[in-house]
């Protein structure tokens, strides 16, 4: 009896398909079987047509004609015929749920080991399609458990991968590799139960004494915050890392999935855990700019200064990725602005050599410097990029070797310092750091409350000057310029 999957597709299955199963179909395989709904079922039931089919038995058998597929064997029609994807009478029988074409095949002597071009056997069709009672008549024929398609499957991945439970049972009863066989990607069944959610048959295959480790970050994966309690309560280690060192609260915090992340936090995740890369999870939220996951990492004590392979923090990934928000709750946990990563970068750096000017600006407001160097002595403004610094500012024109092209202020808008022009993106930068000459340094201080306009020599709230610092006054009338805070500037050949 087939289920009412079978059915429904069955319904849907028209004569003759186009698909070609060669060695691209191990792929596709895989895909298949990963999106598990009856669409992608019906994806790999294609009849023979008139042409494709090398005879007519394939085309009795394929619409379940009984009695001409008798006929046919009677006059010679051999049960080894293959269509174009390699299948036999038997594998279309099976996939169709056609019973008693099956048993006349069998009698008939048709191989029940024989695999496609996809390697994939009559028992596969059976495994994909749901059809027990014809997976039954075939184990009982013989049929290999431990079959394996071109992407590795065996017919128990297909049963726990699309919810086959009955199935799925009878399989791990039949002589086979069991539920720790891998396919070509190392998944196991309950790798495919975790990615579909199938949770009857990871009780049954926890039941069988099948590793739930690698399921876990699966789960975490695919968002199956079922399955992860599931998983868990049945002993898989919560800190358990996939091939590349990553546990499943890492996975879960590249994603965004807040609701799994308390899940596993609260089965005793280890927040400052990292991937071969030296990434924790908050490395990975901050990245992703999943403002949710790093909050509840924050406020599960992740370290917002951990270093990652590349000496990278957190805020540096939230500033490459342009995520102002996230950056600003690291800054009010208490990262540090201008931490100096790979190639002495600082998350000034990065937010503006990937043209992310509100990032910068968040930046530049909670004490970024932008005179700062790399490794290869460049200061921010030789990372502008053209998104960052269109063709009115002065960074722009020094480095084109162009004029800039004036811009008026908008309404109620100050131009700033000495060049007047105004650098829309970055306006903390273009008048913090543009106007710098080659050899000279600046700091910010913000004004005391009630202090003076900036371009005024004195006034009450100007702060006396220390030696070799050039004051307000000096600096408005020579090259420098100035924004709110004020900005004094060192000869780095004093120092």
């Amino acid at each position: 009896m087939r289920d009412s999957c079978s059915s429904q597709m069955d319904s849907r299955s028209s004569q003759p398909g186009e698909q070609d199963v060669t060695e691209a179909g191990a792929a596709q395989e895989l895909r298949w079987v990963e999106l598990g709904s009856e669409e992608a079922l019906g994806a790999g039931t294609e009849g023979p047509s008139a042409q494709q089919a090398r005879g007519r038995l394939l085309q009795a058998v394929w619409w379940g004609h009984l009695g001409l597929a008798t006929k046919l064997l009677r006059q010679g029609a051999s049960v080894e015929e293959r269509d174009h994807t390699g299948r036999t009478p038997l594998h279309l029988a099976v996939l169709r749920g056609h019973v008693p074409l099956v048993h006349l095949l069998l009698r008939r002597g048709a191989a029940v080991a024989a695999a496609d071009r996809a390697g994939r056997t009559p028992l596969h069709e059976a495994a994909w399609h749901g059809h027990s009672r014809v997976a039954e008549l075939l184990l009982r024929r013989g049929a290999p458990a431990a079959a394996r398609s071109g992407a590795g499957l065996t017919p128990l991945h297909w049963a726990a991968a699309l919810g086959r439970t009955l199935l799925a049972g009878r399989l791990l009863d039949a002589s086979g590799p069991g539920p720790a066989a891998a396919d070509a990607r190392g998944w196991t069944a309950a790798h495919w139960a975790a990615a579909g959610g199938r949770l009857p048959v990871l009780e049954l295959l926890a039941a069988e004494g099948a590793g739930l480790d690698g399921a876990l970050t699966v789960a975490a994966a695919a968002g199956r915050t079922a399955a992860l309690r599931l998983l868990l309560a049945r002993g898989a280690r919560v800190d358990a890392r996939d091939g590349v060192g990553t546990a499943a609260l890492g996975v879960a915090a590249s994603l965004g999935r807040r609701q799994d992340m308390e899940v596993l936090l609260d089965h005793g995740a280890d927040p400052s855990l990292k991937d071969r890369h030296s990434r924790s999870a908050l490395h990975r939220a901050a990245a992703g700019g999943h403002l949710p996951a790093v909050q509840l990492l924050a406020a599960w004590g992740a370290e917002v200064d951990a270093r990652d392979s590349l000496g990278l923090t957190p805020l540096h990934h939230a500033a490459r990725g342009g995520h102002a928000e996230v950056a600003s709750h690291l800054l009010d946990r208490g990262a540090q602005v201008n931490a100096a990563g790979w190639l002495h970068k600082t998350p000034l750096h990065l937010a503006m050599e990937h043209g992310h000017s509100p990032t910068a600006e968040l930046l530049l407001s909670r004490g970024a410097s932008p005179t700062l160097r790399t490794r290869w002595g460049e200061v921010v403004q030789d990372l502008l990029s053209e998104e960052a610094c269109p063709r009115h500012c002065p960074p722009y024109a020094e480095r084109s070797g162009r004029g800039a092209e004036p811009q008026s202020p908008r309404a109620g808008q100050k131009s700033s310092g000495s060049h007047g022009l105004q650098c829309a993106p970055v306006p903390l930068l273009c008048t913090e750091a543009a106007c710098l000459p080659e050899g000279r340094t600046a700091e910010r201080f913000p004004e005391e409350k009630g202090g003076s306009d900036l371009s005024s020599t004195n006034g009450p709230g100007t702060a006396p000057q220390p030696p070799g610092i050039v004051s307000p006054a000096a600096a408005a009338s020579s090259t420098h310029c100035f924004s709110r805070d004020r900005v004094v500037a060192t000869d780095l050949t004093d120092t």
